[in-house]
């Protein structure tokens, strides 16, 4: 990448920086983070920061380029450059404050640029029809088993209200200050409008689900979407790795796992809902 060709950024340090699971980052004179998508990824949602920092939300917007644009290409990779925030990647002992910033999220007005919900879930139909693969061939009852059970929740969802989704609300997409608040909500690629479901689900991740749901201030949840959401995420992190046989064992901490114990996180959920 060339940041002064690109950017007008001259730079005398370009540090590694853990990235995501389909992106690489690096720190430029603790300045600058630039996040470059892999090959043939173009970058998405980056219009929106911009738009959700607007309405009030911790949300970092990206440089734009000399040229006027919010992202460069360097050798086939889009790459995009950011202001650096000190902080570090939340953990689960940050439950309260994240609790509170989904809050934040589901209260933003309706006007952002947004697709709605998508639960056609086309991975997860993808995965039924590599039961074959050798990461899961020997469970690959239990996998269809719960598609099967995916598409009979599916089939009963009934309307809910909508809000502003980020569908990925966990620590490695949280930064959280010295004070210990939340200083960037960051990955907004998978943001949609949707039920508030669709993320409160990601309590059910760590141990303290309840506090979680009192803290956020949960009340008249949907059981059912709630099933969807928690069966549909563990089923679709199974099928990323499975598909693009990657992190195997991943394959059973965000896939079998969460599956196994879908029915005790939904009676966690039940007092919360109507």
């Amino acid at each position: 990448m060339d940041l002064e060709r690109d950017y007008g950024l001259t730079v005398s340090s370009l540090q590694p920086h853990a990235g995501g699971f389909a992106t690489d980052g690096w720190v430029a004179d603790e300045q600058w983070f630039v996040k470059m998508w892999k090959p043939g990824e173009p970058p998405i949602g980056l219009e929106l920061l911009g738009e959700l920092h607007a309405l009030g939300l911790p949300v970092v917007e990206p440089v734009r380029t000399v040229q006027g644009d919010l992202f460069a290409m360097d050798g086939g990779r889009a790459y995009a450059v950011f202001p650096y925030l000190q902080g570090r990647t939340a953990t689960w002992d940050d439950w309260r404050v994240a609790a509170r910033a989904l809050r934040q999220i589901h209260e933003v007005p309706l006007k952002v640029d947004l697709p709605p919900a998508d639960i056609s879930e086309p991975w997860i139909a993808e995965l039924g029809r590599n039961l074959h693969h050798p990461w899961i061939k020997d469970r690959g009852d239990e996998v269809a088993a719960a598609i099967a059970r995916l598409d009979g929740v599916r089939a009963r969802l009934t309307p809910v209200r909508n809000v502003v989704c980020h569908t990925d609300m966990h620590g490695l997409n949280l930064l959280i200050d010295d004070a210990g608040e939340v200083a960037a909500i960051l990955d907004w690629e998978n943001a949609v409008i949707g039920p508030r479901e669709f993320d409160v689900w990601v309590g059910a991740d760590g141990n303290e689900l309840g506090e979680f749901l009192n803290e956020y201030g949960a009340d008249d949840l949907d059981l059912d979407h709630l099933e969807f959401a928690l069966l549909a995420r563990g089923l679709r992190d199974m099928s990323a790795r499975v598909l693009n046989n990657v992190d195997r064992p991943g394959v059973d901490t965000w896939g079998f796992d969460r599956i196994a114990r879908l029915d005790t996180d939904l009676d966690m959920f039940r007092p919360y809902c109507s």
